[in-house]
């Protein structure tokens, strides 16, 4: 907590009618407003002109932005500039770096990075992140004096030098102004120094350090899956450094929590099976694309998708194979996992569907540098997507085609009737203790909250049902160790309630939950020797196991039928299409020469995958058949910015 010493002789006792009650320090009192709210008042030096800083300052005013002190009032007393900012109650990281690790550690990034965010999408910067200007307060880390520095130094008679070297960017050491990219520099030095008590750039003196800020390397501690994203923050290049928005949905879930029928680019290629999975959340590397969400702390990333963390996996909590119940949810018996079907690699029996050759259309996307390439004949469209920069704003399509903002910070999910939108938080916990999933109405505008998991668990990954009744969602609790997939949620849209249900095997893992055909739930899973899926009742009871079939990507796996179903196959190297009765093996479709990651089924003979593009740093989504023969391009990628795109059907297709 902050130390307040009393007033002096020659201290004002009331601002702006807010009544002055101590002191922070020499400028900055604490007060109260007229209705008891505590806050921070600070007068600006004598010799600083007014009018220039108040000029800066006062657009910020307006700002409301998660995990910043807001700046309530601002004007001047007897010649000196003031601004009034909310109070917090808590130390200054400079107080206490070098204590914080694990998940303290990430939440201090996730909360410092989105006031970043949202301080930038104002079109602002802050100028002076550093650990001094973030205190912890009981509700979460508080970024401080945002614009403070900027508006100091228009107001200054004389250019005013920067107060801390040791956390500043090299191209503000030459005399470049502040800007965001600078920002994010000083952002990811504090954060070093909030795990190692002192800057990555200390060099015994302020010489020592300017010289080695500008020209030497940062001294990084131990920082788990965010070493690789704080080196990258901290590039001498400005241009190098990835945009905070990039950093947040970096962030939120690691990129790897966010599954389904989504497109991100720079998907991996599945590998092998290892033969001891590293434990989840796997590590991105280095500027891995989040399928957000991304995106934010939120990150909500979300982000956050099918990729890495399917193969992140470890042993299970139970016997492998286990079958606890005699019946499917159907009814029917379950499968004995000492009997394997017999495999072939016959081709589907279906007829082979029609795939327009030409697209129809080409329609580009806004915030994503995504251009959709689209016939009016084709069973799937893209359905929803999440701006990559700026906003952070969720658009969903609704039955005239049209995309319309419907959220923001938040993974849009369209249902299959093409009315619904369930919108997942990509911030998690602001302001309650429940993890909550939103629902809006194209059609009418009306929208409700249902409240999912209490922290610290997080309800993650929705799927909706096949008759968009229901909406599943992965539990998963990130402050064990490891952490663990330790159940789900299922939303019935009727009642709008939500039921929690612990699962009987606990996994270190991000195979998420999906919807079977028959309304079942369904997952894959590794037992430490193969892969396979498993369905559950809602007891959260194993009811059948497919134990050779290899491991599922995302939560579309399923055919439109419901008849087959995908997954990588036993030997990592192709996909595998299944009878989802009896689980006879139907086709094996190559990768092909570029690698490839499942997206989802297209019609019931072709699928949708993600491949690298024919620019470097570009990425399409492609139909293929069950040879891998490609049919046609529905979308590409044209940068490598974070994107969250959704395909699903057509109704009535």
């Amino acid at each position: 907590m902050p130390e307040i010493t009393g007033l002096r002789g020659d201290d004002p006792a009331e601002v702006a009618g807010y009544r002055l009650t101590g002191r922070l320090s020499s400028t900055v009192y604490a007060g109260r407003s007229a209705a008891g709210e505590a806050v921070a008042v600070r007068l600006l030096p004598a010799e600083m002109d007014p009018e220039p800083f108040l000029r800066v300052i006062e657009p910020l005013q307006g700002l409301s932005a998660v995990s910043t002190a807001q700046i309530l009032a601002t004007g001047v007393l007897d010649d000196r500039a003031y601004v009034v900012s909310e109070y917090v109650d808590g130390p200054a990281l400079e107080t206490v770096g070098g204590t914080l690790d694990g998940v303290a550690l990430y939440r201090l990034a996730v909360g410092t990075i989105t006031a970043l965010v949202a301080i930038h999408q104002a079109g602002l910067v802050h100028g002076d992140i550093r650990p001094g200007n973030v205190l912890l307060g009981p509700d979460g880390p508080r970024v401080i004096d945002v614009g403070l520095e900027r508006a100091m130094a228009e107001a200054a008679v004389s250019t005013r030098k920067v107060a801390v070297p040791a956390y500043t960017a090299p191209e503000r050491l030459r005399g470049a102004r502040p800007r965001a990219p600078a920002d994010v520099f000083s952002w990811a030095a504090t954060l070093v120094f909030a795990a190692s008590g002192a800057s990555p750039f200390d060099g015994g003196s302020m010489a020592g350090t300017v010289d080695r800020i500008v020209n030497g390397e940062p001294a990084l501690p131990h920082l788990g899956e965010l070493h690789g994203l704080i080196a990258a923050c901290l590039a001498k290049d400005p241009a190098a450094r990835p945009a905070a928005s990039e950093v947040l949905l970096r962030l939120v879930g690691q990129t790897s929590f966010l599954t389904g029928q989504v497109a991100v680019a720079e998907p991996p290629k599945p590998p092998a099976w290892p033969a001891e999975p590293p434990a989840w959340p796997a590590e991105p590397p280095a500027r891995r694309r989040p399928g957000l969400l991304p995106l934010v702390a939120a990150f909500v990333v979300g982000a956050l998708v099918s990729g890495a963390g399917v193969y992140a996996v470890t042993g299970r909590a139970g016997p492998a194979g286990t079958v606890a119940a005699s019946t499917s949810p159907s009814g029917s018996p379950a499968a004995d996992p000492s009997i394997t079907p017999t495999i072939t690699s016959a081709q589907t029996e279906a007829p082979l569907e029609k795939v327009e050759k030409k697209a129809a259309t080409d329609t580009k996307l806004p915030g994503i540098g995504v251009t959709l390439h689209e016939h009016p004949n084709d069973p799937v469209r893209a359905v929803s997507y999440v701006e990559s920069k700026g906003s952070f704003t969720s658009y969903a399509r609704d039955r005239s085609g049209a995309f319309k903002a419907v959220g923001v910070t938040e993974q849009p999910l369209l249902s299959p009737g093409g009315d619904w939108v369930a919108l997942n938080p990509l911030l998690k916990f602001q302001g309650s203790e429940l993890d909550q999933v939103k629902f809006h109405r194209l059609s009418t505008g009306e929208s409700f909250v249902v409240s999912t998991v209490k922290k610290p668990l997080q309800s993650l990954i929705p799927v909706w049902s096949r008759d968009g009744g229901k909406l599943l969602l992965s539990v998963y609790n990130r402050e064990s160790k490891p952490a663990r997939l330790v159940g789900f949620v299922v939303v019935d849209l009727a009642t709008r309630k939500s039921v929690h249900v612990e699962t009987e095997y606990l996994d270190d893992a991000s195979l998420t939950y999906t919807f079977a055909p028959d309304g079942s739930i369904a997952r894959g899973y590794w037992d430490g020797k193969r892969g396979g899926i498993e369905y559950y009742d809602m007891s959260g009871q194993v009811t059948k196991t497919m134990h050779w079939v290899g491991m599922p990507r995302g939560g579309s796996w399923f055919s439109p039928s419901g008849k087959r179903f995908v997954t990588v196959c036993p030997n990592g190297k192709d996909f595998c299409v299944w009878a989802t009765q009896g689980g006879a093996r139907q086709a094996t479709v190559p990768f092909g020469d570029a690698g490839g990651s499942f997206i989802g089924w297209f019609n019931e003979t072709h699928l949708l995958v993600q491949d690298p593009g024919k620019k470097k740093g570009t990425q399409v989504i492609k139909v293929i058949d069950l040879v891998g023969v490609t049919e046609r391009v529905l979308a590409d990628f044209a940068t490598d910015d974070p994107a969250l795109l959704q395909f699903a059907r057509v109704q009535g297709r």
